[in-house]
Formats: C-alpha cells, sequence, structure tokens
C-alpha cells in the first residue's frame, strides 16, 4: 500500500495516474480541471495545507499521468480515481473537484457508493448543454474545427480529444445524483459557464447539497477566489464533522 508520506514532492505514479501530497493533517483529494493539472489549485495550498494534506492527482492524460489506452472519458477518469484512492486506503476521504474535476468526483461519487467523502464540485456540469450557450458553441466549433484538422496535422490528436470532453461529455443523468448521499457543497461563479439552471438542477438532484455562487468571479474559482473557496472547503467540512444544517459563514442558497 502507497502512503501518503511517499506522494509529497515530487509525487510519484500511483496505478493510472499521478499523484503528488502536500501538508498536514487530513486528507483532502484535488481533481483539476480540462487541459490542467494539480497545479491549478496551487493557490489554495498555503490556504489549506497547514490544517490537512492536499493529495492532487493529474487525470489520464493530464500533466505527468500517462495517457493509457482506449478512450478518453470523464467516466473512465473516474475509474481511474477510484482505482487510486483504494490503493492509497482513502476510502471515505473529502474530495474537491474543479470542472472537469468537479464532474469526475460526482460520476465517482455515484458510481462508486461510499468511496467518497463530503464533496465540494466547483464549476460541474452534468452534461455539454449544461454550459452557456457562447460557450457551448464556441467547444463545438472549435471542436469539429481541430478534428478536421487533425487528418493532416497529428499532434492535434490530444486537443480534440480534450475538447471531446466538454462538446460530448460528461454524461450523468440527474436521477443518478440520488445515490451520492453525503454532503456536497456545489460551488459556481456568478460569471460562470455553467448555466444558473443546470446548476439548480445539480443541487436539486442531490440529496444533501448547498449551493455557494460567488459573486464578480467566472469560472477559475481556484485560481481568481482561492480564500473563497479555502472557506467552503473547511465550512463543509465543519458541517459534514458535526451534523446537516447550514454551512457556516458561506451564505449558501438553495
Amino acid at each position: 500500500m502507497t502512503t501518503l508520506e511517499s506522494l509529497h514532492h515530487p509525487g510519484r505514479l500511483v496505478g493510472p495516474l499521478w499523484a503528488v501530497a502536500v501538508g498536514h493533517g487530513p486528507p483532502l483529494v484535488l481533481l483539476h480541471g480540462n487541459a490542467e493539472s494539480h497545479r491549478v489549485f496551487d493557490r489554495l495550498v498555503p490556504l489549506l495545507a497547514p490544517r490537512m494534506t492536499l493529495v492532487g492527482l493529474d487525470s489520464r492524460g493530464h500533466g505527468r499521468s500517462p495517457r493509457g489506452t482506449g478512450e478518453l472519458r470523464i467516466s473512465r477518469m473516474a475509474d481511474d480515481v477510484a482505482d487510486v484512492m483504494a490503493e492509497l486506503d482513502l476510502a471515505g476521504v473529502p474530495i474537491l473537484g474543479f470542472s472537469d474535476g468537479g464532474n469526475i468526483a460526482l460520476d465517482l461519487a455515484a458510481r462508486h457508493p461510499g468511496l467518497a467523502g463530503p464533496l465540494i464540485v466547483v464549476g460541474a456540469n452534468l452534461d455539454p448543454s449544461g454550459l452557456t450557450p457562447a460557450t457551448k458553441l464556441m467547444t463545438d466549433l472549435e471542436h469539429v474545427a481541430c478534428r478536421s484538422a487533425s487528418r493532416f496535422v497529428p499532434g492535434l490528436g490530444w486537443r480534440v480529444e480534450r475538447l471531446a470532453l466538454m462538446a460530448t461529455d460528461p454524461a450523468i443523468d440527474p436521477a443518478e445524483l440520488q445515490a451520492v448521499t453525503q454532503p456536497v457543497l456545489v460551488v459556481v461563479g456568478e460569471r460562470d459557464v455553467i448555466r444558473p439552471e443546470h446548476t439548480d438542477l445539480i443541487v436539486a438532484a442531490l440529496p444533501d447539497a448547498e449551493l455557494l455562487r460567488i459573486p464578480r468571479v467566472g469560472h477559475m474559482i481556484p485560481i481568481d477566489a482561492a480564500p473563497q473557496l479555502a472557506l467552503a472547503v473547511q465550512g463543509l467540512l465543519r458541517r459534514a464533522d458535526r451534523s446537516p444544517g447550514p454551512v457556516a459563514g458561506l451564505h449558501a442558497a438553495r
């Protein structure tokens, strides 16, 4: 069994994914977004690492994780996280997922009951219709253009795959979220690329969820609103340790 201590800088490959740990205290798993790595959470490190061990995972084909074989899908990436959490003995540990990482966290919790602890999902969507019309149009156009160009420029294949994760994925049925019974905090920016009504759908579909909309912020919350996100993490984990009720100090809304 790989230990968290062995993952401190520079990290190592655990099963299919590159993993790195920083900090001291109870663990929190971090799942990044599309075309990123665990480094997207760098601004959270000084805010949370003194109180907890942050375990950053690079998704398949991202950061330092190998691409592997087969189709790149959110569901498969969630299965990768399940494998790593089992290897690291992290069952029941809270997960913070941003963007595609939030999608992965929801898919993981729905299909692997009991593995994930409380969830903080930031800028997540259940399917491509959750994107704002302008964002979806730009994504679809770029996906089609890159897919066509990749026939002549093979190096564009990686871009086509990552765009497909937004253009055709994820595919999570809201009914599946009934299996996610742990506390969930859904976080979005006031100017996010996720449609507000789609975020409301996610919150309504989860048995124990609260919503935090951060004013004057877009999609890149871990970078642009790290202090607010750190407070959200701490608030949810305090609530999960006590009993169901409002997240302390977050002005959450249903």
